[in-house]
């Protein structure tokens, strides 16, 4: 499920050049609290209600407050799931996403992301998802499947990625209620978990591990 097939132009962008005053009375009137910046069709950042508030003047304009820009974003060709972490981290609820060459391509409204999970019946009080490179040649679905369920997981969703110059990445969407104990199952059976992220309570010791995964699944 890649970004591309969820983008909502519902909601306006700023640019640059408009004042403080105009952008305030935007989220207003949009009822947001957080707007991605253009310079013409090039995302150049995320601006907030409070950063706003904040300026000496309604009257400068947003190129003067550039520096405090937050630079979420996402890029089209990513898969929806992946989106989770980053609206986590980042408390957005509009996550700007753009193409290879930073051009904005619309927004990816958390609604939306919480609607198809709702739609596929994940349970987000427990699992997460998990990204494995895969050897077509190697690898056995099969094989992750009877780890996962011999760990009393449920495969939610699963699709393979395909990547340029290096193996394809599985994405599994999984329900589990011991995840990290999943992975280094996943791990000891020679699938190598490159990316993870946990949802919802777990163990202590699963608690423990949750920053680490979510820097896992977030750095490239």
């Amino acid at each position: 499920m890649m970004i591309l097939s969820y983008l909502s132009f519902d909601f306006p962008v700023l640019n640059l050049q408009d004042t403080v005053q105009k952008a305030i009375n935007t989220l207003n009137k949009s009822k947001q609290q957080s707007l991605a910046v253009l310079d013409g069709k090039i995302f150049v950042g995320n601006i907030d209600q409070n950063t706003l508030l904040k300026a000496a003047s309604p009257n400068i304009k947003l190129i003067d407050l550039q520096p405090e820009f937050s630079l979420w974003k996402m890029e089209v060709e990513e898969d929806l799931l992946a989106s989770i972490p980053v609206f986590d981290k980042s408390g957005l609820a509009l996550l700007s996403i753009t193409n290879e060459d930073n051009r904005w391509q619309g927004y990816l409204n958390v609604e939306t992301l919480q609607k198809e999970l709702f739609s596929t019946g994940f349970n987000s009080d427990n699992g997460g998802i998990i990204r494995i490179p895969f050897h077509i040649q190697r690898d056995s679905f099969s094989q992750i499947a009877r780890i996962i369920e011999e760990e009393k997981g449920l495969i939610v969703r699963s699709y393979l990625k395909t990547k340029e110059q290096s193996l394809p990445e599985m994405v599994i969407q999984v329900q589990c209620n011991k995840f990290t104990t999943l992975i280094q199952s996943l791990e000891r059976h020679g699938f190598m978990v490159e990316k993870a992220f946990m949802f919802g309570r777990q163990t202590q010791e699963e608690e423990a591990l949750r920053f680490d995964l979510l820097m896992k699944y977030l750095n490239p």
